[in-house]
């Protein structure tokens, strides 16, 4: 989802006709485009908070994963980038997202990760073991929170299929024992970075809408 102009409103585009095979091929020449055009395309204001969010998650989950630094210098550290990820992510999409009646999505998110912040810190600081280990299905189960929050809010089949994965992605990690983090920060920074660059569908107001590029 990217626009020429980083203050462009969210392009949309009547979808309601639109069926399974109409989408994928609408996706396929999206992609088409994007690689035609690569590097010239720009990222737009939203795709530029998805991986201002991507680009943290991987830090966070990669040092959480190989780092030998301590868990609370670790902490305290995450809690900095998220708070970093937060103050940026929401100045920069507040005006467009306000416009489009979307600025719940921001408060949601900003309260997700409030809370798992609050939660990773009870954990490491209160030395609360089984908060502990139980830190990346956490994580992982926010993001699938607030992925179905926003596929029942705006309809949308892209945010119902992200919340799926995460929350199956959930499994997984207990299967990875050793790999936790590595796989938690590659699900949600992949995720994120899938919807930087491909169109993803909402409904908004009885209007079906797409969200893509131009």
């Amino acid at each position: 989802m990217t626009s020429s102009d980083f203050r462009d409103p969210l392009e949309t585009f009547k979808s309601g006709s639109l069926g399974m095979q109409d989408l994928s091929g609408l996706l396929e020449t999206h992609l088409r485009q994007r690689i035609q055009n690569w590097p010239s395309f720009c990222f737009s204001i939203i795709d530029q908070a998805f991986l201002i969010w991507g680009g943290l998650t991987l830090i966070i989950f990669l040092i959480g994963q190989f780092s030998s630094v301590s868990w609370m210098t670790q902490a305290t550290f995450d809690a900095a980038l998220t708070g970093v990820g937060i103050a940026s992510t929401s100045s920069l999409t507040w005006a467009l997202i306000n416009d489009e009646r979307l600025n719940w999505v921001i408060l949601l998110w900003a309260g997700l990760m409030t809370a798992g912040i609050v939660v990773t810190a009870y954990g490491i600081y209160g030395g609360v073991s089984t908060l502990m280990v139980s830190l990346c299905p956490i994580w992982m189960g926010l993001c699938a929170l607030g992925y179905g929050a926003m596929a029942v809010g705006m309809r949308s089949h892209a945010f119902t299929a992200a919340c799926l994965v995460h929350t199956l992605a959930i499994m997984l990690l207990y299967n990875q024992p050793n790999w936790q983090y590595l796989t938690t920060g590659l699900v949600i920074s992949s995720t994120l970075l899938f919807f930087s660059i491909v169109p993803w569908d909402m409904q908004i107001a009885e209007t079906d809408t797409l969200i893509s590029s131009q």
